[in-house]
């Protein structure tokens, strides 16, 4: 029997990816553009250990600038952990990084953002942003984290400065709403948490025009 549950929570979207576990739901292009610094397509040359061996680092030749500055050769450093990138030299890819330390990092999504064989869909998806004209919060409810049976029937209520959205999980225990840009709350009960493997915190969401908030909700 399907689980009907009310859902009143606050939200808010982070810019600080998980790392060392995989992120769920699986980071999509309207929430990894908007988080990174700097976005590009290119093919990795070497890649190599640091000297304390914390981390590796590709080196990769930037073939098209998406978001942000980045020189030609660019020297992406992922930590030298479960998170790591398993990137191919000779391959290319769609690098999604954030600045830390001035340095540029990265780390694996788990998802197709990674996948060397979907960089001209990513690209395309990446391109449609700017056709946008209006964000989304978007997730989905399971019965057990991370990857348990969604759950229908949970109602997601977002309230913004003027106006109050209400979307519903689906069979798959997927929701998404429009807004338009700006900052919201998400309004939930009990029943329901955030999942440890979600990339958002319990805050408020500010949006901008094609961003995507994304959160997993489990039930209690």
């Amino acid at each position: 029997m399907t689980r009907c549950i009310g859902l009143v929570v606050l939200l808010a979207l982070t810019v600080t990816p998980v790392v060392a576990i995989c992120p769920y739901p699986a980071p999509k292009v309207c929430s990894a553009f908007f988080e990174s610094d700097v976005v590009f397509v290119g093919k990795v040359l070497s890649k190599r250990s640091t000297d304390n061996d914390d981390y590796i680092r590709f080196d990769v030749r930037v073939a098209k600038r998406l978001k942000g500055t980045v020189s030609d050769t660019a020297h992406v450093y992922t930590g030298n952990d479960s998170g790591r990138l398993s990137w191919d030299v000779g391959r290319d890819y769609v690098v999604f990084a954030r600045r830390e330390h001035e340095r540029l990092v990265s780390g694996n999504d788990c998802s197709a953002l990674s996948d060397p064989a979907k960089v001209s869909e990513t690209v395309r998806q990446i391109d449609d942003l700017r056709r946008a004209t209006t964000a989304t919060i978007e997730g989905e409810v399971v019965s057990r984290q991370p990857d348990g049976p969604g759950v229908r029937g949970v109602f997601v209520r977002v309230r913004g400065e003027t106006q109050t959205y209400v979307g519903t999980s689906d069979s798959r225990g997927v929701f998404r709403i429009e807004v338009p840009a700006g900052r919201y709350q998400v309004l939930s009960d009990p029943n329901v948490k955030q999942s440890d493997y979600s990339g958002s915190k319990l805050a408020d969401i500010n949006l901008v025009t094609g961003q995507c908030a994304q959160v997993q909700f489990v039930t209690r």
